[in-house]
């Protein structure tokens, strides 16, 4: 799985209140037009809460 660019991730969660949880990542991503690659990376991301869009950028490189 290709990592999502980061420049990109942050562009679709801009609007995300952080801390948040995977799940909401997830809602916002889609209604922002996240593709495949985006969504899936998210939804591989540990369920956990995350503090701001650094930790979800971190979590999405360590996915495999």
């Amino acid at each position: 799985m290709t990592i999502p660019d980061p420049d990109r991730l942050h562009a679709l969660l801009s609007d995300v209140d952080f801390p948040c949880g995977r799940a909401e990542l997830i809602r916002r991503a889609t209604a922002n037009g996240a593709d495949d690659s985006v969504l899936g990376h998210l939804g591989a991301i540990p369920d956990s809460t995350y503090p701001d869009l650094d930790a979800v950028t971190s979590a999405c490189s360590e996915i495999t």
